[in-house]
């Protein structure tokens, strides 16, 4: 029996690359792999459920404390003091190392391009390591173009998501085959609940990446006065209060605000049309989501919603920033509701055979059965100096001695 160690990125269900890799992990379990996920730890409420639903699965979870768990120019500020950051990287760092010693562990994955802990201790204990890369390089992501040597250095195996996301990272990385694979969502269809008026529906959370005030704009264009348009899931409070600005000083009637729902397609009828506006996707779930519940959609033609529609070829596609075309995209579909429902639930069985687990995450489960061996990685010279077990209290006396020696030198 293999263990396989996952790096989680959040250890919440709040964004798609926990969500697809959680049901790879659920997958191994069912292989009789050993799985281990170790996520920093959050304040959040959700990460009860993530840690329950994840042991209900047969995965042993182990949450790390964590000032800042990504990259220092990742996104998420930087917490604490340059210090305080560095003990707990190297502490972190030293908790993977004897987890992978304790747990026997034969792959060390990292679900995410945004850490570099788990490739770093897979090094230092010899161990194979893997990338599951979800983030395309641009915006708050660019800052990783300038970590691709380290990622090409130190790690054994780089999977991408398929389509645009694999083929531009082929192309940066010199010493690796980018491998693919495709983000899984669990939900494989449900029963609907009847709904009585034809609606528009935005499931996800409200942010400037998402793009929610532009369906907000071409709905103010719509001649469907009666039509609601409703927003599920949470949202970031500084763009929630543009649109509601928006809303309120364009007087627009209808929109409606759910907040989060656990359950969020519990909430969709049998006559809403889904529209997915983000200006950024690696993939785009809530769009396989919608497609597997038989529910008509649109969504921008953004690179992550085009490499979806590449293997499914369901939905319409709109121009990003088009708030015109997305408009009468909306209202033909309105005057057309009928014939596109019957469409949307003809294909939903076939969907069904076409996205697995093993067809999602092929690439890597051959990986993963290969008996492949890697060559170590020279980081290992450095074993002592990258990782720690001290306890916090040595801490702030480090801190303090620094900042006198510092203090000291500047003095002359």
């Amino acid at each position: 029996m293999k263990t396989v160690l996952f790096i989680s990125p959040t250890g919440t269900f709040d964004n798609g690359a926990e969500i697809s890799i959680f049901n790879l992990m659920c997958y191994l379990v069912r292989q009789n792999y050993q799985v281990i996920n170790i996520a920093p730890n959050s304040d959040q409420a959700q990460q009860g459920d993530y840690i329950q639903r994840c042991e209900k699965n047969g995965i042993k979870v182990e949450i790390y404390p964590a000032l800042k768990w990504w990259w220092e120019s990742a996104p998420g500020g930087l917490p604490g003091s340059e210090v305080e950051r560095a003990f707990y990287y190297r502490d972190t760092i030293g908790r993977i190392r004897a987890a992978i010693r304790s747990y026997h562990v034969d792959v060390v994955f990292t679900n995410t391009v945004n850490m570099f802990q788990g490739v770093v201790a897979a090094a230092c204990e010899a161990v194979p390591h893997y990338y599951l890369i979800h983030e395309f390089p641009e915006n708050e992501f660019a800052y990783y173009l300038d970590k691709i040597d380290f990622i090409d250095e130190n790690t054994d195996e780089i999977f991408a998501v398929t389509g645009a996301l694999c083929t531009e990272l082929s192309e940066k990385f010199k010493s690796h085959q980018v491998k693919s694979f495709t983000p899984f969502t669990e939900i494989q269809g449900s029963e609907l609940i009847p709904g009585e008026e034809t609606r528009l529906v935005s499931v996800g959370r409200l942010t400037k990446r998402k793009n929610q005030l532009e369906l907000i704009k071409a709905y103010q264009k719509l001649s469907h006065p009666d039509v609601e348009l409703v927003f599920i899931g949470a949202w970031d409070d500084d763009y929630k209060t543009i649109c509601d600005a928006y809303i309120k000083d364009n007087q627009i009637k209808g929109i409606r605000f759910t907040g989060q729902l656990e359950k969020p397609w519990e909430a969709i009828t049998s006559q809403d049309i889904c529209i997915f506006t983000s200006q950024m996707e690696t993939f785009g779930l809530v769009y396989v989501e919608a497609i597997l519940n038989g529910i008509p959609v649109i969504f921008s033609n953004n690179p992550g919603h085009l490499s979806a529609y590449d293997l499914f070829k369901v939905g319409q596609v709109y121009q990003l920033g088009e708030i015109t075309e997305l408009s009468q995209m909306i209202q033909e579909s309105l005057s057309n509701f009928k014939a596109l429902k019957v469409v949307a639930l003809e294909q939903v069985e076939c969907l069904q055979k076409q996205y697995t687990v093993e067809k999602s995450y092929e690439q890597i489960l051959e990986t993963l059965a290969s008996q492949k061996t890697y060559p170590p990685k020279s980081i290992r010279h450095l074993v002592n100096l990258l990782s720690t077990n001290e306890p916090k209290s040595k801490l702030s006396r480090l801190e303090s001695k620094i900042r006198r020696k510092i203090r000291q030198f500047l003095k002359g």
